[in-house]
């Protein structure tokens, strides 16, 4: 689009000259968002982070492999035809957009409303087990079960975070964790979820974040697997709070994932658990979810008899 709208413009010499946020957040995600074409947030901009040039040095230092270098060549591809050429290509490109977003509307699954806790539990973790998906998996579940036991017992507490994406850090996102728990529009709890080791590094993060978000909160839980749990903690000999620690101002409890999410399952009302199991839905079906969760989740209700 920035080659269309200046030809002089060369991504292989100055990417940033283009303002490719501005691009990227207006015209281009508007009609990715119309056409239901897969996108993430950041768009253009994770394509040359920290790099103001599009070439081979780039693709090399990024690491990307394949892709990357396929990234130069349709570089060097639009800077080297002439605009009519140019705007052929363009609608070559958009072609093929529209035939993955009729690839990835044909995946969506149509299911009735379940409320059987046992059947739904199964599910919920059998999808963290098998394709946790960066960690996107576990937090949607968590946050989305924390939304229908709020709305179940109609209590006035928000709960956001949890339709964020996983790729950036608390730091960098300025939020306190992954998920918050917002009640009266007053106090608030903070949660982190994760299916990977909860480092040191990782807690000195969630310090830093929590700590320059609200520096009266006294306590973060951490809802994981017990092998998440680092390893210089003992264990509580619970199987619902692993573990505990206290790091400066911070006390941070280890939450049992699988019983975290049983135990909130199994006392939602079934109107409430049919609630989480349409919204479970709509996640899957959303355009942006990972192929291989919309995949997994077909098969498994193709394995369990669940039609479809």
């Amino acid at each position: 689009m920035a080659r269309l709208l200046d030809p002089k413009f060369k991504a292989s010499e100055n990417f940033y000259a283009c303002n490719p946020r501005s691009i990227f957040e207006q015209p281009i995600r508007k009609a990715l968002r119309e056409y239901g074409i897969p996108h993430r947030k950041s768009g253009p901009l994770n394509v040359a982070k920290n790099s103001k040039k599009i070439n081979r040095d780039w693709a090399t230092d990024k690491h990307g492999g394949a892709i990357a270098m396929n990234v130069v060549k349709i570089v060097k591809k639009i800077e080297s035809v002439p605009k009519n050429a140019l705007e052929r290509f363009a609608s070559a490109y958009i072609a093929r957009y529209k035939q993955e977003a009729k690839r990835i509307k044909e995946m969506e699954v149509n299911l009735p409303p379940q409320e059987n806790p046992i059947h739904i539990s199964k599910l919920c973790v059998d999808l963290i087990n098998s394709v946790p998906d960066g960690g996107a998996t576990p937090q949607i579940i968590v946050g989305l079960l924390m939304e229908a036991m709020n709305k179940d017992r109609k209590n006035p507490v928000s709960v956001s975070g949890h339709r964020d994406s996983v790729s950036t850090t608390n730091t960098t996102s300025k939020k306190p964790g992954d998920i918050i728990e917002k009640i009266n529009d007053t106090a608030e709890l903070i949660y982190e979820v994760t299916t990977k080791k909860f480092s040191d590094d990782r807690l000195i993060e969630s310090h830093e974040a929590v700590m320059d978000y609200d520096s009266d909160l006294k306590d973060v839980f951490v809802i994981c697997r017990p092998q998440d749990v680092p390893e210089t903690l003992s264990n509580r000999g619970t199987s619902y709070i692993m573990a505990t620690t206290q790091y400066r101002e911070l006390a941070y409890y280890f939450i049992n994932i699988y019983d975290y999410i049983q135990s909130a399952i199994l006392f939602l009302t079934p109107e409430g658990r049919k609630f989480f199991y349409k919204e479970l839905v709509a996640y899957i079906n959303n355009t942006n979810t990972a192929e291989k969760v919309k995949r997994y989740f077909k098969q498994w209700h193709s394995d369990n008899n669940a039609s479809l």
